[in-house]
């Protein structure tokens, strides 16, 4: 009979935004890292759009459940259950798993989310483990009287991420001209994410959303225009606009390319097609720094070696403190008090010393991925 540990993930929420697809071959890679003799079995929500081939391209081994034959199959041969990283808990997995299996099941890398129930208090007590992403997801369980054993920072599971070159980045860079350490990414955000979008609007279930979010748009992207602006005056770095999620594609061309000076554009470079992880990090990889409203392509560019700059929206969730956990404290900005020229002072300071950002970057990451070996290990000795 074999002898050999599995671990069933739960996670890949969704592809139309590269920081879920990430956080899943994130995970994979602190398990080969850390876990390298347990078989991972990943439950997943989405796959699409060449995320299930881009995960077996770089994890062979991975075993895939996603249909309801292959998740009770999971169910019986996993020994515990891991609750992959996202804002909130998707509680209706460990939920059925505890309750058809009664096998230990923990949390790794998530926020904990403002909606709380008594239902989520008793499910998140009976965990084995939960590792918060940020900080104040810590201090707001322990509030809350959580009792599971073990309730502690571990980062967001993109902090591991280590694709392969899709093949993709390299012509796409070549083609627009885009040299290594020679251009700034600018990703732009919501304050709210739309449930759906086209080429000239965006649209929410909920009225209040909507209305935040457009009463917001204008003067959000106006900073993120000056920021490039101040770029391309002071600097010789080129621009790349570039997507996160789906819905920003639209937003860039709509809110902040289309609205350049024709001066101001010979200098920029706006992502027409939304891309997958693989790609975006081989692209990633070759800038000089970033400057985004998104919290995962700043991670993807500290596992890159390469600084980032979070402009945080107060209505995004407690994610963004983990900049501050692992030591970028000054790297990130909360945007309602944050006029454009304090964001670009931020961007002199780095692009003025770069080597030291660099090792700034360097040394966050290594405070980040720590913690997350620390955490891997938990796991490994619940296996024992």
């Amino acid at each position: 009979m074999s002898t050999k540990k599995r671990i069933l993930l739960r996670g890949s929420w969704q592809t139309r935004n590269i920081g879920d697809i990430a956080h899943t071959p994130g995970f994979l890679e602190l398990a080969r890292e850390r876990l390298p003799e347990c078989e991972i079995h990943l439950w997943p929500c989405e796959i699409d759009r060449g995320v299930r081939e881009m995960l077996l391209r770089n994890y062979p081994e991975l075993v895939i459940a996603d249909t309801e034959e292959a998740r009770k199959r999971s169910f019986e041969l996993c020994d515990i259950f891991v609750h992959g990283s996202g804002s909130g808990y998707d509680a209706r997995g460990a939920e059925l798993w505890k309750k058809e299996t009664g096998k230990p099941y923990g949390f790794y890398g998530n926020s904990a989310a403002s909606v709380w129930t008594p239902q989520l208090k008793d499910l998140l007590s009976g965990a084995s483990f939960i590792f918060c992403r940020d900080t104040i997801s810590v201090h707001f369980l322990n509030l809350q009287g959580v009792t599971c054993p073990k309730v502690t920072f571990a980062p967001d599971s993109t902090f591991f991420l280590k694709l392969q070159d899709s093949g993709a980045a390299e012509p796409f860079l070549r083609k627009n001209g885009l040299e290594p350490e020679k251009f700034v990414c600018v990703i732009p955000r919501l304050r709210w994410t739309p449930a759906s979008f086209d080429d000239k609007r965006f649209y929410w279930p909920n009225p209040r959303k909507e209305a935040v979010s457009m009463a917001f748009i204008e003067s959000d992207m106006a900073k993120l225009r000056e920021l490039i602006e101040h770029v391309v005056a002071a600097t010789e770095l080129k621009i790349l606009i570039c997507p996160e999620m789906t819905y920003q594609i639209p937003m860039g061309r709509n809110y902040i390319y289309d609205r350049l000076t024709p001066e101001v554009k010979k200098r920029c470079v706006f992502k027409e097609e939304y891309w997958i992880t693989d790609e975006a990090q081989g692209v990633y990889n070759a800038a000089h720094s970033l400057v985004s409203m998104e919290m995962h392509s700043p991670i993807m560019f500290a596992v890159a070696g390469r600084p980032a700059i979070l402009l945080r929206q107060a209505e995004d969730t407690l994610k963004g403190q983990m900049w501050r956990d692992i030591g970028l404290q000054s790297w990130i900005l909360e945007l309602n008090n944050t006029p454009s020229s304090e964001a670009a002072a931020v961007l002199d300071g780095i692009i003025a010393n770069y080597p030291g950002a660099r090792a700034k970057t360097r040394a966050a990451l290594e405070t980040a991925r720590q913690a997350g070996f620390a955490a891997a290990d938990y796991i490994a000795s619940l296996l024992k």
